[in-house]
């Protein structure tokens, strides 16, 4: 099937009433009275010239709008309304009545015509252009494409110890190993990428007409090698940002974590946060910590993940893992209902939006213990960003929520080794009852100092945990002084440990 075939097969998927392809242009369709820009390059003046050429070989272009029939392999028929503008061709589809029967053949060109003025600076290509297969209508309908798309790539990064590669139009790939991106020796077919890539976003997006095209979240598993990947749309074209997954959840002591941060799953219920930027391993640390539950005792654990990453085998208790998108529409949805499945432990892959937040609150205040990642640098930062996910007249009663349910906050970071790898640095916070009152007065400002004298209770600031990393010497000076955000306290504690 042409490219151009595999256009208007998304059209018909789509349910739109027209699409505009336009040289040098993003392809749109007009659907329920909104214009809405495919996932997609813009197309080149000469795949349209292409395009029409066969279709106007017995029936010459005049200067104005020339209406033209076409049937696809299907069956199917259309009607072009093909014009010239400044910059090449612009063809309007519409849908038209279905036609029975094979399509008719092309009539050869009249004898001694002279070239038309839509191909008067390039010439017909000799035969239909290869083009993309078909998008398809579900996720799970490409992954057979996205494993032969990137089944090698994927395979060439875990040889090299990458946790990330990126896949993106006209640029070449990229891995990162220990933090820094670094060429990756493959190839991919941007033509068959931009396919998968329009396909993945039109499926994620198809229950939001005339929101802009986000980005879709998915799974794969290839060769044995399981990735998490992210598919979108940028200025120049699509990409693809794959993160691969371990087999293997590791223990804390194999991921380098102090023992005290063991702790964290003696509770019994509230809220736990394991915060810190992207990639910082939050993911498997939480990961850790739920097979540590699972370790010491028997409990039902409910996980909600996009996608699903780290897959537990149960040993004292039970693993409902769920993916949003394929087992639940939402994280607070599928929170809601996680609440009436018996649950003692429930799993939370991101706090993404204040429906989220409001439902984890809730689960933490109704007897079950809650793990969930965030986005935050710090404790502080993360009772912040908690709180401001609500309006003003609001956050004085999530401030005594919060304060009521929190257990842990865990803030990890992951710096470059000097001999390769990375090392972990935290800062974990248990929600003391000085915590807990400078929470509930929304005197934030307070927590870094009860932090660095709370010792006794547990605290380990992450000015202390740099300081050890310094004193090993697996770091260096200037990639510890990049994370710290005291460095006056960074040198006092380096100095004692001297």
């Amino acid at each position: 099937m042409s490219a151009i075939q595999s256009l208007l097969r998304v059209m018909t998927l789509r349910d739109a009433e027209a699409m505009v392809l336009e040289a040098g242009k993003v392809p749109s369709l007009r659907r329920r009275g909104l214009v809405e820009a495919l996932a997609m390059p813009p197309l080149e003046a000469q795949w349209l010239v292409d395009f029409v050429a066969p279709l106007v070989v017995d029936r010459p272009l005049g200067e104005g709008p020339s209406a033209l029939p076409f049937r696809d392999d299907d069956g199917t028929s259309y009607q072009l309304t093909v014009e010239r503008v400044p910059n090449g061709l612009r063809v309007l589809v519409r849908k038209g009545n279905p036609a029975k029967g094979p399509p008719p053949p092309a009539a050869p060109p009249p004898a001694g015509e002279s070239t038309a003025w839509w191909a008067a600076k390039s010439a017909p290509s000799p035969g239909p252009s290869p083009g993309p297969a078909p998008p398809l209508t579900s996720i799970r309908e490409v992954l057979p494409r996205l494993s032969a798309l990137l089944g090698a790539a994927l395979v060439t990064a875990r040889e090299q110890g990458a946790s990330d590669i990126l896949f993106s139009s006209r640029q070449t790939p990229r891995m990162r190993v220990d933090g820094r991106l670094e060429p990756l020796d493959a190839t991919v077919d941007e033509a068959e990428l931009t396919a998968c890539v329009t396909a993945l976003v039109a499926a994620a997006n198809r229950d939001a007409p005339g929101e802009p095209p986000g980005g879709a979240d998915l799974s794969l598993e290839v060769h044995g090698i399981r990735a998490r990947l992210n598919a979108f749309a940028h200025l120049n074209g699509v990409a693809i940002a794959a993160r691969l997954i371990q087999e293997r959840i590791p223990g804390l002591a194999e991921l380098a974590l102090p023992a005290e941060l063991g702790a964290v799953v003696d509770h019994r219920d509230g809220l736990v946060l394991v915060c810190g930027p992207t990639g910082s391993g939050k993911s498997t640390t939480l990961a850790s910590l739920v097979d540590l539950i699972d370790q010491r005792r028997a409990a039902h654990i409910i996980t909600l993940e996009d996608p699903i990453e780290y897959r537990f085998t149960p040993r004292r208790g039970v693993v409902h893992q769920r993916e949003i998108g394929t087992h639940a529409p939402t994280f607070a949805a599928g929170l809601r209902a996680a609440l009436r499945e018996a649950p003692d432990v429930i799993l939370l892959g991101e706090l993404r939006d204040r429906a989220t937040i409001a439902a984890a609150l809730t689960a933490a205040e109704t007897g079950h213990l809650v793990l969930a990642t965030l986005h935050a640098p710090s404790a502080a930062g993360a009772v912040d960003r908690i709180i401001d996910a609500f309006p003003e007249a609001g956050k004085g009663q999530v401030r005594w929520q919060l304060a009521a349910v929190l257990r842990h906050v865990v803030t990890q970071f992951l710096l470059p080794r000097q001999g390769g790898g990375r090392a972990p640095a935290i800062e974990l916070v248990p929600a003391t009852t000085a915590v807990c009152n400078i929470i509930r007065k929304g005197d934030l400002h307070t927590l870094p100092t009860a932090i660095q004298s709370g010792r006794e209770q547990g605290m380990i600031p992450l000015e202390r945990s740099l300081a050890r990393l310094l004193e090993t010497g697996y770091v260096s000076r200037e990639a510890v002084r990049k994370v710290a955000a005291d460095h006056d306290l960074l040198g006092a504690l380096a100095a004692k440990l001297r």
